[in-house]
């Protein structure tokens, strides 16, 4: 296959001329701005494809065309399969584009919803190009430095958007500007870009590659441009888009480290019994209780959780502190979510772009949330205090 023929028609769109004629139309776009809607609009309208595609998955797809999905999401089932703190990146991600979206004035992936209600009305060929998000942010945690994580989350929480105007959002797309506020994120956080630019360029190239028509249109965000252009000279094959769709597993080390600490604590107080230690035994014990319990209940309360689930994290947080396979915040978070279940219009309010950092504590979706996290901070605090303590059962 010779390599394509690339040409920029004109700002945001290129036009690439494949071989057996086939062309492809590949417009950047900003997720909150009307004039990537009008952009894309246009295109599609003028070129007549057969085929387009965007940059969604099925979940997104799903999550923007249906009226009712709050009343579908099962949080308790997603506890269940430890998918909450995931869920809470997708929320965290979500809000950070409503807060640019209120400056512009337009809905996020308004531009995909118009290549959508076009598609099906002019009857085209629907492309979803994009990696499935849960394995994005999943390989991203997995693939990410601790330091890391904390960095991206701070940034996407607290990042000041006062100034943010859709000038400053139509700036941005012009390649000089993308490729520089991609190269700071790659400085700063480059574990982070490489899961969540590169690999879903390559990802969305050959989805797009593969699914080309006589004329296919593409739209994605701009940040993504670049790196699609980059990939259709060297085509992702096969097995590297297989492998960019894996969730990692853990190596040995992090599969055995969880179970260090507790391995160690159920030896000591074994020991203290076999060798007449009962009493260093006994008092690290109701130590190992109440530090683990009290902390994990104060971080419940300092999400102003439900009187139950602060109870609920006191007493289980000594017992999941000495299981890996369940953390306390699992356990405040479900009892959290039986107790107090979030209202459609909870859910709302984050979708909206109306919710605030400072109301995370009143709305009962990021009330669990923050259940979640704050409980289970109190517990490794909780386990981190106690173990000091094993040194008075050696030096007895």
């Amino acid at each position: 296959m010779n390599s394509p023929k690339i040409e920029e028609i004109e700002q945001n769109v290129h036009h690439i001329l494949f071989d057996e004629n086939k062309e492809l139309y590949l417009i950047g776009t900003a997720h909150v701005s009307q004039n990537s809607v009008d952009l894309v609009e246009r295109i599609i309208t003028v070129k007549d494809p057969d085929t387009v595609a965007i940059e969604l998955d099925k979940k997104r797809y799903s999550a923007i065309t249906e009226k009712s999905r709050y009343e579908n999401i099962d949080l308790i089932q997603m506890i269940k399969n430890r998918e909450l703190f995931f869920f809470i990146g997708q929320f965290i991600l979500s809000m950070y584009q409503k807060k640019i979206s209120e400056k512009t004035g337009t809905k996020p992936g308004q531009e995909f919803l118009k290549a959508i209600e076009l598609s099906d009305k002019l009857d085209k060929k629907l492309v979803l190009a994009d990696r499935e998000l849960g394995t994005t942010l999943k390989r991203a945690w997995r693939l990410t430095p601790f330091k890391h994580k904390m960095k991206l989350f701070g940034s996407l929480l607290f990042s000041s958007d006062d100034k943010i105007e859709e000038n400053d959002i139509e700036e941005l797309k012009k390649s000089n500007a993308l490729d520089e506020m991609i190269s700071m994120f790659a400085n700063h956080l480059p574990d982070a870009k490489r899961v969540l630019i590169d690999e879903r360029d390559a990802f969305l190239s050959f989805e797009i590659l593969n699914n080309l028509g006589k004329t296919t249109v593409a739209v994605v965000g701009a940040g993504h441009v670049p790196g699609i252009l980059k990939t259709l000279t060297a085509p992702v094959s096969k097995k590297q888009r297989t492998e960019i769709d894996i969730i990692p597993a853990g190596g040995i080390i992090s599969k055995i480290t969880p179970w260090i600490i507790p391995a160690i604590i159920l030896t000591v107080f074994t020991l203290g019994f076999i060798f007449g230690k009962r009493d260093i035994a006994y008092e690290f014990a109701l130590f190992w209780v109440l530090a683990n319990g009290v902390l994990t209940a104060i971080g419940c309360l300092l999400a102003l959780a439900h009187p139950l689930t602060i109870i609920a994290g006191f007493i289980a947080a000594p017992i999941t502190s000495l299981n890996p396979t369940i953390g306390a915040g699992f356990v405040t978070a479900f009892v959290q979510t039986l107790l107090v279940k979030p209202r459609v219009k909870d859910f709302e309010q984050i979708q909206n772009g109306s919710l605030k950092i400072a109301n995370w504590w009143k709305n009962r979706l990021t009330k669990i949330f923050l259940v979640f996290i704050l409980s289970s901070i109190g517990s490794s605090i909780g386990t981190f205090v106690a173990a000091p303590y094993l040194v008075k059962f050696f030096n007895g």
